[in-house]
């Protein structure tokens, strides 16, 4: 739930974040390259402290929270929700990051990042470490961090191909704008 939900929260600004850096990217002026990248520090920042805000909210009442939620039966550790709450920090910076990497045309290195990060996370969970449940708790964190800073580095250091960056009202920008609300839904 506590990453669940955060991701149904956060389609909405998803769905429109990417038509609107790309507008930004596609303009070719100064002032929308600072405002493509103030809108990233402004997205991620607010996801850092949307993920504080719950991080603190686990510390201080999430297994009472996850039993009124889910009923007496159930019980879950703080340090298991705080690690998740961590991943899911990273993951939505993740999506965000994701959105600035398909608005500058790197959609095939975006994917290696997710694919690179999905089977990180795979071989994590058939190690032989941890109990299973904090395996899937600390690699759901780990790849979602990973994620985060290759994605992080590709915003940063983006390799335009011509035929990859997507123009603002193209068929493509529209194909994207659809798998972005598919992604998040």
């Amino acid at each position: 739930m506590i990453a669940r939900a955060p991701l149904v929260l956060f389609q909405a600004v998803a769905t429109s974040l990417l038509p609107h850096l790309t507008r930004l990217r596609s303009s070719g002026k100064e002032e929308d390259a600072e405002a493509f990248r103030l809108s990233i520090r402004a997205t991620v920042g607010a996801i850092a402290a949307f993920a504080a805000a719950v991080g603190l909210v686990v510390l201080i009442a999430g297994p009472q929270l996850m039993q009124l939620a889910f009923g007496k039966k159930f019980s879950y550790d703080r340090v298991g929700l705080e690690i998740v709450t961590v991943g899911m920090g990273f993951y939505l910076s993740s999506g965000a990051l994701n959105q600035a990497a398909l608005a500058q045309g790197q959609v095939r290195r975006a994917a290696a990042c997710w694919l690179g990060c999905a089977l990180a996370f795979i071989g994590w969970n058939v190690l032989p470490v941890l109990d299973e449940f904090r395996r899937v708790e600390v690699g759901f964190a780990g790849a979602a961090a990973l994620l985060s800073g290759l994605l992080y580095l590709l915003y940063r250091r983006p390799r335009v191909r011509p035929e990859d960056v997507v123009q603002p009202g193209s068929p493509q920008e529209l194909e994207a704008q659809l798998a972005a609300a598919d992604e998040a839904s």
